[in-house]
């Protein structure tokens, strides 16, 4: 990979960052197309997001991916919202275009094209989402959009979870939601659901990080947990040992990516080379 006075940049803005693989995937499609272009971490704390979005636009880049905490906060920086960000307030995708700053959410896009791969049915399907952000905001406006019949959504701040049925009824009013406690109560409505979605970044390692009570899972169900940084989960663990079909947020970020790839680079993504790339990196090769 060349840099040069004419590489153009691309990034991620959030806070913590070293976690991502971004970069990796994003690097890896630049270099197989052979486009001079670098993608990179952006670490921004809290409260400095404006600012670093401002940022962008001065120091010539071409766009940047938004992720925690800043996908909600980050649209009120923006000259304009386009799709599902409109929809969600959320944005994951920033381009720069004529001089405006524009957000996209490609989450709901990529979310879709995970279930598509992995043969996940939603039609008629109920869903718990576990966590209220910008992500979650996505994953409830695809599975409502792709006909799941009811989502139930657990945040450990009820006026979050609250704000994302509002959003949602809004965007698809035939949506069935319920809010539920975010506490080992809360979460016996498990064991109705074809699917449970950890939506934070929590339960990595530590059974006790989220208030589930993991014997709700159930053989056939689909668990699905969003951290992609490591393959396995103890939220994934507990629920393959109970029978529950698994996956981690590996297929959704690909996806995810490949549609942000295409919105700042207008190319069609080299999709197994960013898959072989992210694989290579979780894997520690």
């Amino acid at each position: 990979m060349r840099i040069d006075g004419a590489t153009e940049l691309v990034g991620i803005i959030g806070y913590p960052i070293d976690y991502t693989l971004s970069p990796v995937i994003h690097n890896a499609a630049f270099r197989r197309l052979d486009m001079n272009w670098l993608y990179i971490p952006l670490r921004v704390p809290p409260g400095e997001v404006g600012q670093a979005i401002g940022g962008l636009r001065a120091l010539g880049f071409r766009g940047a991916n938004v992720t925690i905490p800043h996908k909600v906060d980050a649209v009120r920086f923006l000259d304009e919202t386009r799709g599902e960000a409109g929809l969600l307030e959320t944005v994951n995708t920033i381009v720069l275009e004529n001089g405006k700053l524009i957000g996209y959410n490609t989450d709901v896009q990529g979310f879709k094209g995970f279930l598509r791969e992995s043969g996940v049915g939603v039609r008629g399907a109920s869903a718990l989402l576990v966590g209220a952000g910008g992500a979650s905001r996505a994953i409830a406006l695809a599975l409502a959009g792709e006909g799941a019949s009811k989502l139930f959504i657990m945040n450990r701040t009820p006026e979050r979870a609250w704000e994302l049925a509002a959003l949602l009824k809004r965007a698809t009013p035939h949506s069935e939601i319920s809010i539920r406690a975010f506490d080992f109560e809360g979460s016996q409505v498990m064991s109705e659901c074809d699917m449970v979605i950890n939506c934070t970044p929590l339960a990595n390692a530590d059974r006790d990080e989220l208030p589930l009570d993991y014997n709700r899972f159930r053989e056939g169900q689909w668990a699905m947990d969003l951290n992609y940084a490591r393959r396995s989960t103890a939220f994934l663990e507990e629920a393959s040992a109970r029978g529950a079909k698994t996956a981690s947020g590996e297929g959704m970020l690909i996806h995810q990516a490949a549609a942000s790839f295409n919105l700042w680079t207008g190319e069609v993504p080299p999709l197994e080379e960013m898959r072989k790339a992210l694989s290579k990196a979780v894997s520690g090769d």
